[in-house]
């Protein structure tokens, strides 16, 4: 039996396909927690530890569980660090937590990644640097924005409760304290903490050698003052040219776009993770601790007074980093409750319309300075002038983005019309297939209120008396008076008898929206994998997967090979006309949209071994025997084809058990 072929399309209605798992946060490479579903428990293995691991696991802090996740929603499948190793590894730069170049591919994830100690760090507090080698990846992803905010001296909880999606945060030098020497070397650190990510000279050689095109991966844009004294941004992107197939996005040529540097233009690369590989490992991490799509622009400004975009509130949410020279933000909040966490970016504005309104944050941020910003704060930024007896500096900025149509109405736009086309077709009701009642709109819409204002002086009493159901006083009012009275009475009951029939048919609109939100989750879901990056798996997730193989025996699966996802979150499985079927980023580009999903389709009884390998994440196992399937060669068949596919990680053991042949 075929396990694994591409498919085309989808249907509109998955099954669920969660994706949660208990996690450790620590990695335990020779304690491996087996999950059974054969047995419903938990088993363990126990390997043969060597001197170096046992060594390695005494210099670890011990780890206490988290009691709440920052909302009842939120599933943190981090546990919460001793807050003194998390305020350790919380001060390593992202290069430090994203990158090792000291890690030396293992085939055996027995083997320890913890290096020896180094003699300056103490057997309390160990090297942060050994020890972020053995985190798992989503606990690496929670360092990652503890890293990122840590000047600021909060934690990526308390960042969650107090800042996200309600209010700006600076992370700045200044928000640390102190003096001395200490404080000198503390600062350094600070201002390089970002320095690998992006450099102007890395977006010179990215413009002379990958032929970028305006409008597309660059924009060139002036925040300058108009003929009628008024400043607004111009863009001076070559225009597209258009055909009846396609449009040409012209190649901006490297000569022009720093002349237009030179003479005061600021450059966007609107997807710098396209081309940088470091920016790439930055997002993908992040997409891990987010949930969603993330993304990223840098900006490279000339110096003094220089200004590219006019003020304006975007719809995602913005973390800035401050890579090279400097630059002045100024925040303001949002002008209305509309503009609120909005679904969309605005306008510009001009300085007039900001007139009266003061910012909540006016700072000049320096490498190594971070600015939160929330969905709808408006903000402008400039260089500042060169200090007196100093040459002015470039600035250079990475945008980090996240939670672009990410939102509750978001997820109610995909799910409320499938409820709605599931109630229309019903086998069992004809309740939404029902004729409109005859001559409706001769009672119904704006026209026919008869809430009474618009009534004579002395039928208004009778009105809302007859409204409230009391008895009528009519010794006052006349025979056309009276029959007016009647006809209001008739269309009140008509437009009441109308709406209660059309709450009957929303509320069972909506009973079927409820019993629809796993659906609907899943519909979203795979949005999310198609939108993506796809995942830059760090060295100790690629010797786990095929990236590493060298030969197919290698990563040939045996019935009892270890496995698990390569990482949380990257893959989901949903039912499509009678198929399981598995969509996954694995194959995505980097390029937005460039690769379309692929999915993999499975027999429904292959459902629930899918399932198990989807859902065992680092640092659990589950031996592929104890999958649930009535055939061992089934079993064996569906690991390898995730495993060829890059999503699945293995642990061959030293003898495999080759008493079952397949392939």
């Amino acid at each position: 039996m075929e396990k694994r072929k591409k498919k085309e399309g989808g249907s509109k209605l998955p099954i669920e396909g969660d994706t949660g798992s208990d996690m450790e946060t620590i990695r335990k490479p020779a304690d491996f927690d087996i999950a059974s579903d054969e047995g419903g428990k938990d088993d363990e293995i126990a390997l043969e530890k060597t001197k170096k691991q046992v060594d390695a696991k005494k210099r670890k802090k011990k780890i206490k569980g988290s009691d709440h996740g920052r909302d009842e929603l939120e599933n943190d499948n981090c546990e919460e660090l001793d807050a003194e190793i998390e305020a350790l590894l919380s001060s390593l730069t992202p290069a430090e937590i994203l990158f090792d170049s000291s890690h030396e591919k293992q085939d055996n994830p027995d083997e320890s990644n913890l290096s020896e100690v180094p003699p300056q760090a103490s057997e309390n507090m160990p090297d942060p640097r050994q020890l972020i080698r053995d985190v798992t990846s989503k606990t690496r992803a929670r360092i990652l924005l503890n890293s990122l905010i840590q000047p600021a001296g909060i934690t990526a909880r308390e960042f969650y409760k107090t800042y996200w999606e309600k209010k700006p945060l600076l992370a700045t030098a200044h928000c640390k304290n102190g003096d001395g020497k200490d404080s000198k070397e503390i600062l350094l650190k600070h201002r390089q903490r970002f320095s690998s990510l992006l450099t102007k000279s890395k977006i010179k050689k990215t413009i002379a050698t990958s032929a970028l095109r305006y409008g597309q991966d660059l924009n060139v844009t002036r925040y300058t003052t108009q003929s009628d004294g008024t400043k607004r941004r111009i863009t001076l992107d070559l225009p597209p040219t258009s055909t009846a197939d396609q449009t040409e996005h012209p190649i901006a040529e490297p000569a022009d776009v720093w002349s237009n540097f030179d003479s005061g233009c600021s450059i966007r690369l609107l997807c710098p993770h396209q081309q940088s590989d470091d920016v790439h490992t930055l997002l993908s991490a992040l997409e891990l601790e987010f949930g969603c799509m993330v993304g990223s622009n840098a900006y490279l400004t000339p110096p003094s007074n220089s200004q590219g975009f006019a003020p304006h509130y975007d719809d995602i949410e913005a973390f800035v980093l401050q890579l090279e020279g400097s630059k002045r933000w100024r925040v303001y909040p949002p002008m209305s409750m509309t503009e609120t966490l909005p679904r969309e970016s605005s306008a510009d504005y001009t300085e007039k319309d900001l007139e009266g309104i003061e910012p909540v944050i006016d700072e000049i941020l320096e490498p190594g300075d971070m600015l939160y910003m929330p969905r709808g704060w408006i903000h402008q930024a400039h260089t500042p002038l060169g200090k007196l007896g100093a040459s002015a500096e470039h600035s250079l900025h990475l945008t980090v983005s996240a939670m672009q149509n990410w939102a509750w109405v978001d997820l109610l736009e995909i799910l409320m019309p499938e409820a709605l086309e599931s109630v229309a077709r019903s086998e069992t009701s004809t309740t939404l297939r029902d004729g409109l009642p005859r001559d409706f709109l001769n009672y119904m819409g704006l026209m026919h209120d008869v809430g009474g204002e618009d009534l004579p002086e002395g039928l208004k009493q009778a009105s809302k008396s007859i409204a409230e159901g009391k008895p009528e006083d009519d010794s006052d009012i006349d025979e056309t008076e009276k029959e007016e009275l009647r006809q209001i009475e008739r269309k009140r009951k008509l437009q009441a008898r109308f709406k209660e029939e059309a709450k009957k048919r929303i509320m069972r609109v909506c009973k079927e929206a409820i019993s629809m939100i796993d659906a609907g989750c899943d519909q979203i879901g795979k949005r999310f994998l198609s939108d993506r990056l796809p995942p830059a798996y760090n060295i100790s997730e690629i010797v786990l997967t095929n990236e590493s193989r060298t030969n197919q025996a290698a990563g040939r699966i045996w019935p009892n090979t270890l496995c698990r996802l390569a990482r949380p979150g990257i893959a989901r499985l949903v039912l499509e006309d009678g198929k399981a079927v598995l969509y996954h980023c694995g194959d995505n580009s980097r390029v937005y949209h460039g690769n379309p999903l692929s999915p993999m389709e499975f027999e429904v009884d292959d459902a629930p071994a899918l399932e198990t390998l989807l859902t065992t994440v680092e640092p659990r196992w589950v031996v592929v025997s104890d999958l649930v399937h009535g055939d061992i060669e089934d079993k064996m068949d569906i690991a390898q084809a995730l495993y060829d596919e890059g999503i699945l990680a293995i642990y061959q053991a030293e003898k495999p058990d080759k008493s079952v042949q397949v392939g």
